[in-house]
């Protein structure tokens, strides 16, 4: 009995250890990533293999170094690891969501016809799991708006997830008011569907008293999309300027030209 005794104590002891030292590579290649070292990262990550109860969180982070070195394709196959090792974790579906939409911004339209529905679907699963996901419902909101209702957008299904999202992202900048992401965010669904314009246009007019870091929206859009809000209340001179503004910086901007367009007649 006691030799029985000890041989469970010393192979729980085993397990115990196991999980220390994964979690440590876990907390090592999490460190690294944050400090862009992606290779050193990559490695650590690598070293926690298939059935281990950090696997998931390692291909996770797998695809977010692929994803940052803009290496879509293996990034959806590090995601798509993630989430059949873990199917709870709504951010893990969220990043899938983001990667099948960052191979269809540059691919043919066919490509784009089949990764689109991959990367609503994924959006879907995340806001499923995690409804107060902000980051998927934005995207979701971006995919409804664009995607005809036979393919599952349309503006009806846009406005809804709006209703739905505002709130979160009030929420968010009454707790951290300088979440500047955000803000753009709050104004660009006011613009798109015409809802809290106010609300928007003064998270707008804040956004762009921010200086933009890589991979943050634009100052050309933040303008555009202002002057949007402008049109959708009536004040035709307003939009006008804004959109000018916005072409100012960016003069590709088909948006602010169809809307210049308009508010110049």
């Amino acid at each position: 009995m006691k030799k029985r005794y000890t041989l469970l104590c010393g192979f729980l002891l085993l397990i115990l250890n196991t999980m220390l030292v994964a979690q440590s590579v876990v907390e090592k290649g999490r460190s690294l990533y944050q400090s862009k070292r992606y290779e050193e990262a990559a490695s650590a990550f690598e070293s926690i293999k298939e059935g281990s109860a950090n696997y998931a969180v390692a291909q996770f982070y797998l695809g977010r170094i692929a994803f940052d070195k803009k290496e879509f394709d293996d990034a959806v196959d590090y995601f798509l690891e993630a989430t059949e090792a873990d199917t709870q974790t709504g951010d893990y579906f969220a990043w899938l969501g983001d990667a099948y939409a960052a191979i269809g911004a540059d691919a043919s339209i066919f490509r784009q016809m089949s990764v689109g529905p991959k990367a609503m679907k994924a959006w879907e699963k995340a806001v499923d799991l995690d409804p107060k996901h902000i980051g998927a419902r934005y995207s979701l909101i971006g995919a409804y708006a664009v995607a005809p209702s036979m393919m599952g957008g349309g503006q009806e299904k846009t406005n809804a997830m709006a209703k739905e999202t505002l709130p979160l992202l009030e929420e968010s900048l009454r707790k951290s008011p300088d979440n500047y992401i955000h803000s753009y965010w709050y104004g660009r669904i006011s613009a798109m569907t015409g809802l809290e314009l106010s609300k928007g246009e003064g998270c707008l007019r804040k956004y762009l008293t921010y200086t933009p870091k890589e991979g943050e929206p634009k100052l050309g859009g933040a303008n555009m999309r202002l002057a949007q809000i402008m049109e959708k209340q009536g004040n035709k001179a307003e939009a006008k300027k804004y959109f000018e503004a916005a072409l100012k910086i960016d003069p590709s901007l088909k948006g602010a030209k169809e809307g210049l367009a308009r508010v110049s007649k």
